[in-house]
C-alpha cells in the first residue's frame, strides 16, 4: 500500500490515546463518496457509513438517521467522547449522523464530500443529540 501523507497527517493531528476503536475501521471508508442510500465502496451515506463501521463490531446498527434516537444510551453534549454517535438536524430534524472522534472533530458521510473528517466548529451549530453505542 503506497504512503498516504493525508491520511498520516489526520493521524496525527488527533491525540492518539484519545482514539476508540470505531475509528481505525472508519478511516478506511475516508474518501468514499457520498451515495444517497449507499452502504458500500461506491459511495454511502451518513448512515450507510455507521452501519458499515458499526458492523464490523458486531453492532446491529439501526438504517436511518433518525432511528439512532433511540440506539443505545443518551449523552449529555458537553460529556461527548471518542466514539460516541452524534445526531444532527440540517434540513429537517435528525437527518445526520456521525462519529465522534475526539479534539471536537467528527468522522462522517457528508452530502458534498462523502467521508470525511470535520471539525464541529464548521458544522456544531446543528448539533442535537449524542448517543453512546459501547
Amino acid at each position: 500500500m503506497p504512503y498516504n501523507f493525508r491520511l498520516s497527517v489526520l493521524l496525527f493531528s488527533i491525540s492518539i490515546d484519545t482514539l476508540h476503536p470505531f475509528y481505525y475501521v472508519a478511516i478506511k471508508y475516508l474518501g468514499t463518496k457520498y451515495k444517497y442510500g449507499g452502504m458500500d465502496e461506491n459511495g454511502m451515506d451518513c448512515s450507510g457509513f455507521l452501519y458499515r463501521v458499526l458492523s464490523e463490531f458486531n453492532i446491529k446498527p439501526p438504517r436511518t438517521s433518525f432511528d439512532y434516537l433511540n440506539f443505545g444510551k443518551p449523552v449529555s453534549l458537553d460529556s461527548v467522547k471518542p466514539g460516541d454517535v452524534l445526531i444532527f438536524s440540517f434540513k429537517q430534524d435528525y437527518d445526520h449522523v456521525g462519529i465522534y472522534i475526539g479534539d471536537n472533530k467528527i468522522i462522517h458521510a457528508s452530502r458534498n464530500r462523502g467521508v470525511i473528517i470535520e471539525d464541529l466548529k464548521y458544522i456544531g451549530k446543528y448539533l442535537k443529540l449524542a448517543r453512546r453505542i459501547y
